[in-house]
């Protein structure tokens, strides 16, 4: 009776340790050397004249999706892309004081 326990216990501490860890892989800032070139490329086409300075990756249930942030003409965007190079969404911010 004692060994089933401690194998319980041992099961589901593997379990709730396993999703941690997954979830953490699913999603976190990289460095954007590692975002690949069609990416890069599509999101540079998306906003022209963009220096990109941060990037973050998401996996979700369509795929890897990639969160570009950069600016460009003193305005802030933030561009979705999927591992396929598609752009899916830019959002532009304007942080002039006019």
């Amino acid at each position: 009776m004692k060994l089933a326990c401690r194998l319980l216990v041992v099961v589901v501490l593997m379990l709730v340790f396993g999703t941690t860890v997954a979830r953490s892989a699913s999603a976190g800032e990289i460095a954007l050397s590692k975002v690949p070139e069609k990416v890069l490329v599509a999101a540079q086409k998306a906003v022209p004249g963009i220096k990109l300075t941060e990037a973050e990756v998401e996996k979700t249930h369509k795929g890897l999706i990639y969160e570009l942030e950069g600016t460009a003409e003193g305005k802030e965007y933030e561009i979705e892309v999927s591992a396929e190079g598609k752009v899916l969404k830019v959002e532009e911010e304007d942080h002039d004081d006019d």
